[in-house]
């Protein structure tokens, strides 16, 4: 049983399966075609980017999906694999992302395998109840959290604000993600996650905003005893591991799987302490 009802007319949405509410929205252009500039709310115009994320105001307005539909066959949902399947498969989408392809997908996720496999040697904790929720503070396509799949784990996927924006890419392999300048706090409560990972963060923004910013704020939202896999260029990893240190970190550094002299991964663990109390 399928049928429209109230506002959901206006939005493209069918009311499914009787009244138990389920929502199915619509992949029809024609549906979005009828939609004039006085409807409420109207057809978003063509200057509307629906993949616009970063300090873009929000807009009361439907974004047709006519505008890739022409390019792309399986944005929809009964259109992609089924799950785990659509972890491995390139997406269509990924053809947006500048300097990306197929093969380049595929290369990195044979890549995160590897480097997962390395990293369980260095941290016996990652991939036992001792890690739940995990952040990739600046990952490209997932690769690290499609690499935890068998895990029980979720992972935060954190895209730059300043890259190419390949956030629909997370998304179509059926991950979570958002995206995010680390010049600014992040949006989320402290102590929340118990593993942080990056990959070349420090390399890439360093010229943007000091260093030791962005590690408060990694303190900040990560719990007491809690870990950080930072995998960095051996100039900046030196330079974090004197600012962790004033942050009460332990930290040991280690070879990459290649055992590359030019890239480091340091293994942080925050500690728990607490101020001494003072009587007067």
């Amino acid at each position: 049983m399928m049928r429209k009802i109230g506002t959901e007319d206006r939005h493209q949405w069918h009311l499914m399966y009787g009244f138990r509410f389920t929502r199915d929205k619509s992949t029809d252009p024609a549906c979005y075609d009828k939609l004039t500039p006085v409807s409420s709310p109207p057809k978003c115009d063509d200057s509307v980017d629906p993949d616009a994320a970063w300090y873009v105001p929000m807009r009361s307005c439907l974004t047709s999906p006519s505008s890739t539909s022409s390019r792309y066959k399986k944005l929809a949902l009964d259109a992609t694999p089924k799950w785990p399947q659509r972890l491995a498969v390139a997406p269509e989408r990924i053809a947006t992302v500048p300097g990306s392809s197929a093969a380049a997908f595929k290369h990195d996720d044979g890549k995160w395998k590897l480097r997962t496999k390395h990293y369980k040697a260095l941290l016996p904790a990652l991939g036992s109840d001792k890690i739940r929720n995990v952040m990739d503070m600046n990952t490209v396509y997932g690769g690290f959290a499609a690499s935890l799949i068998k895990d029980p784990v979720w992972v935060m996927n954190v895209v730059s604000s300043y890259g190419p924006n390949s956030l629909g890419v997370v998304f179509d392999r059926g991950l979570i993600g958002t995206n995010h300048d680390w010049c600014e706090a992040f949006s989320t409560y402290p102590r929340t996650y118990d593993l942080l990972h990056l990959d070349g963060l420090f390399t890439a923004e360093s010229h943007r905003c000091e260093m030791k910013f962005v590690l408060l704020e990694m303190d900040r939202i990560l719990r007491p005893t809690g870990y950080a896999i930072i995998r960095e260029n051996a100039y900046f990893l030196d330079s974090v591991a004197i600012i962790v240190k004033g942050m009460r970190w332990n930290c040991d550094k280690h070879d990459t799987e290649y055992k590359a002299d030019k890239e480091k991964v340091l293994i942080c663990q925050k500690k728990l302490w607490s101020g001494k109390n003072t009587q007067h």
